[in-house]
């Protein structure tokens, strides 16, 4: 299930891969910030020092923190910032949800 949100450049495992600290590597600028929910923010970078290349990064980490996760990893095209916006606000939703601490409305 983590292949549709997150694919897997390469064949790297999840645990390969390390959180990005804000003070670790270099200061990202964030792209667009998608909001706050739960006490979480959800962004969009672009990083161009992994082996896939450029590409973009809907990433979350905790308010006021500097430690973020990558949650969808998307090309650094304009398709890819479609896909990479739909995947942000998805996981910011999810939050707004858990942040209401209500189940979600049937269909």
């Amino acid at each position: 299930m983590t292949n549709i949100i997150r694919p897997n450049f390469g064949g790297r495992d999840r645990d390969a891969e390390s959180a990005i600290a804000a003070d670790a590597v270099e200061a990202y600028e964030p792209l667009h910030v998608y909001g706050t929910a739960a006490g979480y923010l959800v962004a969009l970078l672009e990083d161009a020092r992994g082996p896939e290349g450029r590409c973009l990064k809907a990433v979350i980490g905790s308010v006021g923190g500097n430690v973020f996760e990558t949650v969808a990893v998307t090309p650094a095209t304009d398709e890819g910032r479609v896909d990479a916006d739909m995947a942000a606000m998805a996981v910011l939703r999810a939050l707004e949800i858990v942040e209401q601490g209500s189940a979600p409305a049937s269909a």
